[in-house]
């Protein structure tokens, strides 16, 4: 009976001590990366009434715990980039001490199964390890998949991979990282060459609704279609736990326990970037789409409320977010989802749309994560540091009927339009009055203008479109080598 009595005194006392420990949210840790130029936001828990001062460098900051035990530090921004590392030193009751933190770009990661493949998936995986396994500024986060009907707190990041450097020793680790990711980090870091730390947070079969607040929904005016699609989640969950229930034990061990929880309403948002909520970054990169097949009219009203949302939880209203445009599929209905994501790029500020169309792959992932990369990256060198390059693809800008042809002006063109095969321009179709559509011919007819000749079948010509199929065979860049992109546009 004593020694019950004892234990569980020493039980109390441990709870209590545990309880006292100044924390930090989950996303501090050695070697991690801190944005230049933006407030260094530091957060956390301890007792009630505790003082907690916080020191990076020569920066310098304390706060109170609220009655909820929750604080929070704001150090002034660093001015400049880090390359050696530091201590963060957060201390109260207990000490906290962070070792070889650098001060660079950071950026976060984000999407379904195409982000989330990780590098050993790519077709140069091999040689992409071998060439850049020894880059140490390079730093990154990985949060599995995980989902959440309400929002997870700061410490609720328990099986994230902490920040590692690309280094020989992590070489196993990093070849598990996002590959699209780590090939935007490396080529940041080759252009740049500073710190560069990114955080991977992607799950396989999300929506675009799964990643953001009902609040945010409503404010896209789509709350009805979400609780729509929500119902439909629950029904199919349901369904297949039910299945899984049924099967016999040594099967039921095999297989995890089924959770198709990444497509409701919040529930990525909830388990994945909560937590985040509101480190100082740069930007986003996201590519995510698949499973919004069919809902492109609910897409091109949620994404700005979604960009508006991210921009306001981490306190960033600058906050860039480059998107990738749907690759070649065998789908025939990701051609409308694409044409919303050409257009999503223009409509949301300080964002664009990488447009990938010219992969030559029809599986649902292809292996080539070097195209997405590469353009999700020159527009990052390109809007947000400066760098002097053709950053876009061509989107149309006028369309206008001219006796028996269509003239279809581009933005975006560089030094001009080009054909990369020296045909004649592919996968150009018209329609008239009826809406059908009819295959065009068409020739570049100056540099930024293409002429396309009207079919004998069409007289007045109300749309055209554009690469508008699962896997189209286009030849149309402009002088950086960048596709045109797929669309679907009225004429004057």
């Amino acid at each position: 009976m004593k020694l019950k009595i004892i234990a569980m005194i020493l039980g109390a006392i441990s709870a209590i001590t545990t309880f006292a420990d100044v924390r930090c949210a989950d996303i501090f840790s050695d070697h991690m990366v801190l944005q230049v130029n933006m407030p260094i936001r530091i957060w956390g828990s301890a007792d009630a009434g505790e003082k907690i001062n916080v020191k990076f460098m020569n920066l310098k900051g304390s706060a109170v715990a609220g009655a909820d035990g929750k604080w929070r530090v704001d150090l002034p921004a660093p001015k400049k980039y880090v390359k050696e590392g530091q201590e963060l030193v957060v201390e109260g009751k207990n000490k906290l001490v962070f070792k070889d933190v650098l001060v660079g770009e950071v950026w976060v990661c984000l999407g379904q199964s195409n982000m989330d493949v990780n590098i050993t998936s790519m077709n140069d995986a091999k040689e992409f390890l071998d060439k850049n396994s020894n880059l140490p500024l390079i730093r990154y986060y990985f949060i599995p998949k995980a989902t959440s009907a309400t929002p997870r707190g700061a410490h609720d990041l328990k099986d994230a991979q902490k920040w590692l450097p690309v280094t020989p020793e992590n070489r196993k680790q990093f070849s598990r990282a996002s590959a699209v990711g780590s090939k935007f980090a490396v080529e940041l870091f080759e252009n740049l060459n500073v710190p560069i730390g990114y955080i991977s947070a992607a799950v396989g079969g999300s929506r675009l609704e799964s990643w953001m607040t009902r609040e945010a929904a409503a404010a896209a005016g789509e709350t009805a279609y979400v609780e729509r699609m929500e119902k439909l989640f629950d029904e199919w969950q349901a369904r297949d736990i039910a299945k899984w229930e049924a099967l016999p034990a040594e099967e039921k061990a095999k297989r995890n326990k089924p959770d198709n929880r990444c497509g409701v309403i919040s529930w990525c948002h909830n388990a994945m970037v909560a937590p985040l909520m509101p480190l100082s970054m740069r930007g986003e990169i996201w590519y995510q789409g698949e499973m919004n097949n069919g809902t492109h009219d609910n897409y091109i009203n949620l994404f700005p409320e979604y960009a508006k949302m991210m921009r306001k939880f981490f306190e960033n209203e600058n906050l860039y977010i480059f998107t990738v445009q749907l690759p070649d599929s065998t789908d025939k209905g990701w051609a409308p989802l694409r044409n919303v994501q050409r257009k999503l790029g223009d409509m949301v500020e300080k964002s664009g749309v990488a447009i990938i169309i010219d992969g030559g792959e029809t599986e649902l992932h292809p292996r080539d994560k070097t195209k997405p990369a590469h353009r999700l990256a020159i527009m990052a060198l390109a809007d947000v540091y400066g760098k002097k390059i053709i950053s876009r693809s061509p989107m149309p800008l006028k369309l206008s009927q001219k006796g028996d042809f269509v003239s279809v002006v581009f933005k975006n063109v560089g030094k001009g339009l080009k054909i990369s095969d020296g045909q004649g321009v592919r996968c150009f179709e018209v329609a008239g009055e009826d809406g059908k559509f009819y295959n065009a011919e068409a020739k570049i007819a100056s540099k930024n203008s293409v002429k396309i000749t009207l079919p004998s079948e069409v007289s007045s010509v109300k749309k055209v479109r554009y690469a508008w199929a699962p896997d189209p065979d286009v030849n149309l860049y402009n002088s950086a080598d960048l596709p045109a992109s797929p669309f679907e546009e009225p004429v004057e």
